[in-house]
């Protein structure tokens, strides 16, 4: 019998609070026999060995998971989350050597269930957030949390369908570039509405400018119609014409990821909060790749 969406909220904020007490004699509890995360399979007992005796030391000894977004789909059996966590390496990350200091990293991602338990997971970190935390000590980094956004007021509310219409009508018009003049059509007050912080309109034309053929692929999506949000995996295709985010322009066509949360105000998006996977485009184009983790879990 499927689990309720709150049984599945119960289980992995259950779940969280295990890895932040360090009781990995009870993980196992809330994993299917069978886990996938980020193509790899683990049980139940080799995962909760691999956050013990690998993640945890790689952070500093604490690993402690701190809830940010939580969206249900109870048909599919899924959750899309974001979470922020706070760590502070005694050893060799992403290539740099520990500074003593606190790091933050925001994680994204779907997790689905099985019989209420976790069977696959799909998560996404932002690697030049963790970079220039990393390279410089000093650094300032305030990462762009959903629990910190004051949700508007709704006067005409979506139904989870038409959400999901909505934001398929978007990509459509996204892939067939019919954004640069129906822009207004899908996004509430375009010069206002940000992505992380910064202008979404921006982003998405040096993005283009950078790869006119960019093209994108919805793999997963869900909605919910009392946050009115939307979360989506999706996987994009294009060719890098001029150097963009550390591409080259090699006139040669690079695949990335990207996951998304989606803020809709009166059916419109107003605020995205989405992740970038570019080293996987970055990997694409060199012989010796940099150290690349696309999670810390």
């Amino acid at each position: 019998m499927p689990a309720s969406s709150s049984e599945l909220v119960a289980t992995i904020r259950s779940w969280s609070k295990c890895v932040n007490e360090k009781r990995w004699e009870d993980l196992p509890k809330y994993m299917h026999s069978t886990y996938n995360q980020n193509g790899i399979d683990y049980t139940p007992e080799s995962w909760a060995t691999h956050i013990r005796e690998h993640v945890a030391p790689q952070l500093g000894g604490d690993v402690r998971i701190n809830e940010d977004s939580i969206m249900v789909d109870d048909d599919a059996q899924c959750i899309a989350f974001s979470m922020w966590l706070k760590f502070k390496p005694d050893m060799p990350f992403l290539g740099y050597q520990p500074k003593g200091k606190d790091v933050l990293l925001v994680e994204h991602g779907f997790i689905w269930f099985t019989d209420g338990k976790l069977s696959k997971g799909l998560f996404l970190m932002n690697n030049d957030d963790l970079r220039k935390q990393l390279s410089s000590p000093n650094a300032e980094f305030a990462p762009s949390l959903i629990s910190e956004y004051a949700a508007p007021k709704v006067e005409t509310r979506l139904t989870r369908e038409e959400l999901e219409k909505v934001y398929r009508a978007y990509v459509d018009a996204f892939n067939e570039r019919r954004t640069a003049t129906e822009y207004a059509k899908f996004v509430h007050q375009p010069d206002k509405a940000q992505n992380n912080g910064i202008s979404a309109r921006r982003v998405m034309e040096e993005t283009l400018a950078a790869m006119p053929d960019l093209h994108v692929e919805i793999e997963t999506l869900i909605a919910d119609e009392d946050l009115q949000r939307v979360a989506v995996w999706l996987k994009f295709t294009g060719t890098p014409m001029k150097e963009f985010a550390g591409l080259l322009a090699t006139g040669r066509p690079v695949r990335f990821t990207e996951h998304a949360t989606y803020q809709y105000l009166n059916g419109k998006i107003q605020r995205i909060w989405g992740v970038m996977d570019l080293d996987e485009a970055r990997e694409q184009q060199q012989e010796s790749p940099k150290p690349r983790a696309v999670s810390v879990l």
